[in-house]
């Protein structure tokens, strides 16, 4: 706690895609530690409302500022930072959704890549001190178009950080979180409020999960550690099998899975894995202070 203190207290701080699962609680998180500004970029108008909403409601004096904005648009990313000169980076802003990224890829492109690059160049011009790039576990051995874009992202930031520039980029990896928008816990919850059936895609498939509130916390304690040029990855445990959890959920919710709602194999979608990794063979991992964060 002492650590992520001393990198955010009293400092301007931007988070992107503030409004999205990540980035909410990236914000709600970082009013524990006072920073100075809080810029919250959001492309919806929706989010950027319900954040606006939620931070109004806590008695602070942090100064806050929410802004409807593209991180795709320079020029406005430019402008954004020319009038509040940024410290800290928090970049959560992207397209996530595996099998829509694989119908779109180039709203995915123009996104996760040109809006990571365009953040990174303007960072360096108002020489931000930490750039902190939120990754994921698909970047690892991608094989649709979310995990390839996000492992671009992760190279992007990690080229800009050379001794002769003052910002500080690193990346964050880590898995599924619990609850986020569109992840299979809410999706089974309405499935089983409606009478089944629970459709998984594959009874193989596995997945890393964590709550939305530690990752987040484990964001900010990796941007404290982080010296520039690092891959963070988060511990996330054992991966556990989609159609365990669509088991659980229906015996949690007083039903027999099979006997009142049926489980129904629907066959892989586009761009999907059946089984997610954090780190390749040839990557080694170091411990770091933290024993839920390590880096490659």
């Amino acid at each position: 706690i002492d650590s992520i203190n001393e990198t955010f207290k009293g400092k301007r701080v931007v988070v992107t895609g503030a409004g999205g699962s990540i980035g909410y609680e990236l914000v709600k998180q970082c009013l524990n530690f006072s920073p100075s500004l809080l810029i919250m970029i959001d492309i919806s108008e929706l989010n950027l409302f319900e954040i606006d909403r939620h931070v109004k409601q806590n008695a602070s004096e942090i100064l806050f500022k929410p802004i409807l904005c593209d991180i795709r648009d320079l020029s406005i990313v430019q402008n954004v930072f020319e009038e509040y000169k940024p410290q800290v980076v928090l970049h959560a802003a992207a397209y996530k959704h595996v099998p829509i990224q694989e119908i779109f890829p180039w709203e995915a492109i123009k996104t996760n890549i040109f809006g990571t690059y365009n953040l990174s160049v303007v960072s360096i011009q108002h020489n931000v001190e930490k750039f902190v790039l939120v990754s994921t576990d698909k970047a690892v051995r991608p094989t649709n178009v979310m995990g390839a874009t996000k492992r671009i992202a992760e190279m992007v930031a990690l080229y800009f950080d050379r001794d002769e520039i003052v910002t500080d980029f690193m990346a964050v990896r880590f898995g599924n979180v619990l609850g986020s928008s569109g992840s299979v816990i809410p999706v089974f919850q309405d499935q089983i409020k409606k009478g089944g059936p629970l459709t998984i895609t594959d009874p193989e498939m596995e997945r890393f999960f964590m709550s939305i509130p530690e990752a987040s916390q484990l964001i900010l304690q990796a941007a404290s550690y982080g010296r520039g040029g690092e891959v963070f990855i988060l511990d996330m445990g054992s991966p556990i099998r989609i159609i365990d959890i669509a088991n659980q959920l229906i015996r949690l919710s007083g039903f027999e899975p099979d006997k009142d709602i049926e489980i129904e194999v629907t066959g892989p979608r586009p761009g999907e894995k059946k089984i997610e990794e954090l780190s390749l063979p040839t990557e080694n991992l170091d411990k770091t202070k933290h024993d839920k964060i390590f880096v490659l």
